[in-house]
């Protein structure tokens, strides 16, 4: 993964789940996989990606209207400058536009108007330089050079927010331990003057590693709360930190919530309809996503994880099927024996989630966020990818289209649900003998796997009767 690549800045999730001009998470991705449990559930499907090439290393994808005409533009954190692409209209982007400043490990962005000038702003983390960086936006989709800000050690994620009541938004950022403490991170502020500049930092312990930070109203006192999870080391990892808000923009001590191993990314969300925020964690070792459900006070029940595809590094949270029930999309993948998709994790509206399905990505996702980028008030996705090119995909949610789904060694029963699920139609159906699948299972499918059709597309199978004898 992008994290065992580039240890100088770490990795994470973005978006797409919670904030929308808070934007704080770092990566992003989805999946649907396995038996279904009901095929009246309807599934997003996807049109094929549309590529765009970025700045080497592409971490982090944040959404915003960066040149004031109405259409969300994409802002992508990446190795040295910041690469900026601004929508045509029609979901489609014109050329990018780099914007450098510190060198070095630019894993997170965040958008908000830091100076209240009306046009959107650019933070950035520095995890080379052990900054945080403010381009203050032209207007134009055009930013001015940057303004760098001491973290004290190397930051990971960026948020945006007004932490402390006083009408000016402020900056949030994770950051790595420093000196004889390099195993303990920090939640570091930034309180905002309102002119763009940002008042010295104030620092809070987190635990081990400390990941992807999200914001939101955990508690319901109407004050912007932090979460930020945890990844390696002990004490305190794999976990989830969530501190709450006092008001004057400082934080209460953190309470740990633990994850599954070895926490990724982080979104943020009412996964349940309580009106409560939940939280969705990523969990790379354990291929899963894990969910957490706000009690109403802050804190949390026990996880329930969810298999999702190989080594999930993002995560997002959006209604992607359109039924007003909060989904969960992931993705990852960075082994060429493996296939690179994203996973959707339909949601049920009670805070639990359908078996996922599997969508393809367009290259390994580092990163995603959720929006809608053509202006059909439909979801769709932007991933970024660090590894075998430096690009974004943008995936339109296409209704109209099902999206062929891996059954292969399901039992029939279960590869039918999942076609349903996928809104596809069953085929052909056939026997065949095998010596190597199981009576029952199936065989082989066509089309294959990833295949865009029609809605209501056809998907013929082959299915074992075990050995002849």
């Amino acid at each position: 993964m992008l994290q065992h690549l580039r240890r100088v800045g770490r990795p994470e999730s973005f978006r797409a789940s919670g904030s929308v001009v808070l934007l704080a998470c770092i990566g992003v991705a989805v999946t649907l996989v396995a038996v279904a449990s009901s095929a009246a559930v309807s599934a997003p499907s996807f049109a094929r990606p549309v590529t765009y090439p970025t700045a080497s290393m592409p971490g982090q994808v944040a959404l915003g209207d960066l040149n004031g005409d109405g259409k969300p533009d994409l802002a992508i954190a990446a190795d040295g400058p910041v690469s900026v692409l601004l929508n045509r209209g029609d979901g489609t982007f014109q050329q990018r536009r780099d914007y450098a400043t510190r060198v070095g490990g630019h894993e997170s962005v965040a958008i908000g108007d830091l100076n209240s000038d009306g046009k959107l702003d650019l933070v950035l983390s520095n995890g080379g330089a052990n900054t945080i960086s403010v381009l203050l936006g032209n207007g134009d989709g055009s930013f001015q050079p940057g303004r760098d800000y001491a973290a004290g050690a190397a930051p990971i994620s960026v948020a945006i927010a007004d932490l402390n009541g006083d009408g000016h938004l402020d900056v949030a950022a994770a950051r790595e331990g420093t000196g004889q403490d390099i195993t303990h991170g920090a939640l570091v502020v930034f309180f905002g003057k309102g002119d763009g500049s940002l008042q010295a930092r104030r620092d809070y312990p987190t635990g081990t590693t400390p990941g992807t930070l999200v914001l939101g109203d955990v508690n319901g006192d109407g004050k912007p709360d932090l979460a930020i999870f945890n990844e390696r080391g002990a004490p305190g990892a794999n976990t989830v930190s969530v501190f709450t808000n006092d008001g004057a923009g400082g934080f209460q001590a953190r309470r740990n919530f633990q994850t599954g191993i070895t926490p990724r990314a982080l979104a943020i969300g009412d996964l349940n309809g309580d009106n409560r925020l939940d939280l969705a964690v990523a969990t790379e070792r354990a291929n899963t996503v894990s969910v957490l459900i706000n009690r109403g006070d802050g804190t949390f029940r026990p996880k329930r994880d969810y298999a999702t595809g190989y080594l999930p590094g993002t995560v997002a949270i959006g209604d992607l099927n359109g039924d007003g029930k909060p989904d969960i999309a992931t993705g990852g993948s960075a082994f060429l024996t493996r296939p690179t998709t994203l996973s959707v994790l339909i949601g049920k509206g009670d805070g639990s989630f359908e078996p996922r399905l599997e969508y393809a990505a367009g290259g390994f996702a580092t990163r995603l966020a959720i929006g809608d980028l053509n202006g059909d008030d439909k979801p769709d996705l932007a991933v970024t990818h660090a590894l075998y090119g430096a690009t974004v995909s943008v995936l339109f949610n296409a209704p109209v289209h099902c999206t062929v789904q891996d059954v292969r060694r399901m039992t029939l029963a279960a590869a039918k649900r999942m076609i349903a699920l996928a809104s596809c139609h069953v085929g052909k159906v056939r026997r065949a003998y095998s010596k190597t699948v199981r009576r029952g299972r199936v065989i082989s499918q066509k089309p294959k796997p990833g295949a865009v059709l029609p809605n209501g597309g056809k998907v013929d199978f082959v299915f074992s009767s075990g050995r002849k004898r």
